[in-house]
């Protein structure tokens, strides 16, 4: 049966059209993830038939730009995520537009509503950082924001959706660039303590780590904790509990390496001459406190600049296909 786009398409339409109620149909677009894959595939085929976009006062079919865009990011309390959002706010005031910042603190629930939230505020663009750095995570909102056309460009954490644009650290390099500097220093241990097992982010710094020192140190062990400083610190501890010291604690990120700090001031070991420490990721304000060490970093400039123009370019023009940049970071010797 052919739909009728002569008629305003509502709520009811699309519930009637697919033989669902109406507030499966609400659901579909509110919390698709509540929705059994055939129905919302069915619901939102309906919709996409019928023309019918949820929210049309705050849509208005997209004919009108809003001159927003929206950021989501996992944890803005991470100075990464922190100055990241500064960088892409004034990136965007300068070419114009105005942003609506969310931080969904490493929850579903909370990204889930943001992205509901940013579809209902017309922005022509959302760059999200997504709170799971594993590349399979699929939140059904994936697919509304595709139906409904608002470019989304993924920064730092990478998903398999052609759907995406995407600005992402070469993290495979970092782990290289840390491991040849050990091995110049004449590391002969090394411990390295890394994101969750099934983090993407940490399996590339972890595997180019494995890559340049294998084989060249006389012992190399990887503990998994989170990215998160607590994680990092009782790891730490507990290799510390059983272990005599290493040449080198690797952090594998910014938050990881400060759980390592904190652990080493616990027991009185002084950072770079008791023990060293190399962060992927700097650490800022570290030199305030006398901490200088050798760390990876990242041009948080270059990855906003990058960002905002991969969003404003889908966003002006629907044409443009979307696309991948890497940036790789920098050794910086303390």
């Amino acid at each position: 049966m052919a739909a009728d786009r002569s008629r305003k398409a509502t709520l009811e339409s699309v519930a009637a059209l697919a033989n669902v109620s109406k507030i499966t149909v609400s659901r579909a677009f509110s919390q698709p993830d509540k929705v059994h894959p055939e129905t919302l595939s069915r619901i939102l085929e309906t919709a996409e038939s019928l023309g019918y976009v949820m929210n049309t006062a705050a849509r208005n079919l997209r004919a009108k730009a809003s001159k927003t865009i929206g950021i989501v990011n996992p944890d803005m309390a991470n100075p990464f995520f922190g100055a990241l959002t500064k960088l892409m706010t004034l990136e965007a005031q300068k070419a114009g537009y105005d942003t609506l910042v969310f931080d969904s603190y490493e929850s579903q629930v909370n990204e889930d509503r943001i992205i509901d939230k940013l579809i209902g505020y017309n922005v022509d663009a959302i760059i999200l950082s997504v709170i799971s750095s594993d590349r399979n995570y699929t939140p059904g909102y994936l697919k509304i924001l595709e139906k409904l056309g608002i470019p989304v460009v993924l920064v730092d954490r990478e998903l398999d959706w052609t759907y995406s644009s995407g600005v992402y650290i070469d993290n495979l390099d970092c782990g290289l660039q840390a491991g040849r500097y050990l091995l110049e220093q004449g590391c002969q241990k090394a411990v390295v303590v890394s994101g969750p097992e099934d983090s993407n982010v940490a399996k590339e710094r972890v595997t180019g780590l494995i890559a340049a020192l294998q084989g060249k140190v006389a012992s190399l062990e990887v503990i998994h904790a989170d990215f998160y400083m607590d994680a990092a610190l009782r790891v730490t501890n507990n290799y510390l509990d059983h272990h005599p010291l290493p040449d080198y604690f690797v952090g594998c990120n910014n938050q990881i390496s400060l759980g390592i700090i904190k652990a080493c001031i616990d027991r009185q070991l002084t950072l770079m001459k008791d023990v060293s420490l190399f962060s992927i990721d700097e650490v800022p304000y570290s030199a305030v406190y006398g901490f200088n060490f050798p760390a990876i970093s990242h041009d948080l400039h270059e990855i906003a600049w990058q960002a905002l123009g991969l969003a404003m370019r889908r966003a002006m023009d629907s044409d443009v296909k979307p696309g991948k940049v890497i940036v790789r970071g920098k050794l910086i010797t303390g």
